[in-house]
């Protein structure tokens, strides 16, 4: 076993079980933490354990780009509010997973190549006992936080976070290109705003995927602090 399918193993370890209901896992983080990666290895090791898992991503519930960008295409704030439909993800996937829910599932709304929003998007069944792993960024956002069971919180250093979103998305190597500064600033409102990571229950050091590490919660370390002797 790798160091990293250890890691992996006690994250999933870490998740609350289905009882009566699904369980909502969110994935989050900045950009390019390695939050997609990590939803399809959770997912792998929670179904060889029996678990019914459901994938979801929010990067399949933007808007438009008409309403992405109308607080201007390298406008922070604008990424931060204005990225993604909250309001279908509710719709299609958690409202259907919730109690009260019909259970039946839709897990796209837009495509973003395209820029096309989705119709006829097969919807199927599932049952009470599903686990839900969503991935994205600004899971935490007001509209969504009070609907997960847990929050896992993946993270990287800018520098690190830098160079994957170049070779990845073919940004400029320019930390201060107009769109670097949009998904860095951006992601500094909702740290600043929300607090993800001080809310999170499970924080993963994904800089060296090799390598994760799992980080205490900063209220574990003030407990700790606390009671430590003096």
């Amino acid at each position: 076993m790798t160091r990293r399918d250890s890691v992996i193993g006690t994250v999933a370890d870490a998740l609350p079980e289905p009882q009566d209901r699904p369980v909502l896992i969110a994935i989050d983080g900045p950009d390019a933490a390695g939050k997609t990666i990590l939803r399809r290895e959770l997912a792998t090791v929670l179904r060889t354990r029996g678990r019914d898992v459901v994938e979801a991503s929010m990067d399949d519930f933007h808007h438009t780009a008409e309403h992405r960008y109308r607080q201007g295409r390298t406008s922070a704030r604008g990424f931060w509010e204005d990225s993604f439909d909250h309001e279908a993800f509710i719709a299609k996937v958690l409202d259907p997973l919730s109690a009260g829910g019909d259970r039946v599932v839709r897990l796209r709304h837009h495509d973003l190549e395209t820029d096309t929003l989705l119709e006829n998007v097969p919807a199927f069944q599932v049952g009470d006992r599903v686990t839900l792993l969503a991935d994205g960024l600004f899971m935490q956002h007001p509209g969504l936080a009070n609907r997960w069971d847990a929050v896992v919180w993946v993270e990287a250093p800018y520098s690190v976070r830098f160079e994957r979103m170049v070779e990845r998305d073919g940004l400029a190597r320019d930390p201060e290109d107009a769109r670097q500064r949009r998904y860095f600033d951006g992601q500094l409102i909702y740290r600043r705003e929300v607090g993800p990571r001080e809310k999170a229950d499970v924080i993963l050091d994904n800089a060296d995927p090799a390598r994760p590490r799992l980080l205490p919660r900063a209220d574990a370390v003030a407990a700790s602090a606390a009671t430590s002797p003096r």
